[in-house]
């Protein structure tokens, strides 16, 4: 008659913590991977005050890559003007769409835009009409009178950005720990 050796009880929880280990193992690697290599996520800080009161200095974000940009997105672009550095701004239009700035209001395609998130209306009275290239979001800051973004920037820059210079979209806010949040577009 043959003994049938019976594993320890203890040895079949380690194989099953083990298992388990291996499983979350997967899972965090498969969404790391995700976020990393198909989002593209990438961690920024905002160095200035160009995106008050939606962002602050020194706020942390996560972006994520977009398939598609819309109006309302907060974006991070590679500097358009210094090179090798990175501006965070707001999509207020897109390709197709004809800007305008009249006695401190911001119109497109003809409409008065409502923009609750602005810091304070613009000072500058009248930015003339821009028909934004195909391919390309023009940028403004949240803090309008402070921020140095399309209305600003010399020749075609002044038009808009190509959507391919867009590092992503400003997704989460990881510290400061009182600000750790989702960011609203």
């Amino acid at each position: 008659m043959a003994i049938k050796h019976k594993a320890p009880t203890s040895d079949r929880h380690l194989s099953r913590a083990l298992y388990a280990a291996y499983i979350i193992i997967i899972i965090c690697a498969a969404i790391l991977f995700y976020l990393f290599g198909y989002r593209q996520m990438v961690f920024f800080m905002v160095p200035s005050k160009s995106m008050e009161p939606s962002l602050q200095v020194p706020d942390h974000l996560i972006t994520l890559n977009q398939k598609a940009y819309h109006r309302g997105n907060i974006v991070v672009v590679m500097d358009p003007v210094e090179g090798g550095g990175y501006v965070v701004k707001r999509i207020v239009a897109v390709g197709g769409d004809t800007v305008v700035v009249w006695n401190g209001a911001l119109v497109i395609n003809g409409k008065r835009v409502e923009e609750p998130y602005i810091k304070e209306p613009m000072q500058y009275r009248i930015l003339p009409p821009i028909r934004v290239p195909k391919g390309e979001v023009f940028l403004l800051g949240d803090n309008r009178n402070e921020s140095d973004d399309c209305h600003l920037w010399p020749g075609e820059l002044h038009d808009g950005v190509p959507v391919g210079d867009i590092i992503g979209k400003v997704s989460y806010i990881y510290y400061p720990f009182a600000r750790m949040g989702p960011v609203a577009s």
